[in-house]
């Protein structure tokens, strides 16, 4: 009983995972978007630069979704206190 499960859910994880493959984002022409707005915003954070896996995890969030929105959503990560201070 358990086997089967087991293979039911390899098989439906399988297929969902190639639906999701072949769903690519489709490139947009360098034209379109032009009338949104240009969105900048800071991220505070409550650690410091120096912790460079977790500060570097935001800053790669940040510099993927500027990517993906052609540079039209950007969100600058700060380190902690820089933007407001502790407990506060």
């Amino acid at each position: 009983m358990k086997r089967k499960q087991f293979v039911r859910a390899a098989i439906a994880s399988t297929v969902s995972g190639a639906a999701l493959v072949s769903c690519r984002a489709r490139k947009r022409s360098s034209g379109s978007g032009s009338g949104l707005p240009i969105i900048n915003w800071q991220m505070a954070t409550s650690w410091p630069i120096s912790l460079d896996t977790i500060f570097g995890g935001a800053k790669t969030f940040a510099d993927r979704l500027a990517a993906i929105t052609d540079g039209r959503f950007k969100i600058t990560p700060r380190p902690a206190g820089e933007l407001a201070p502790p407990l506060e």
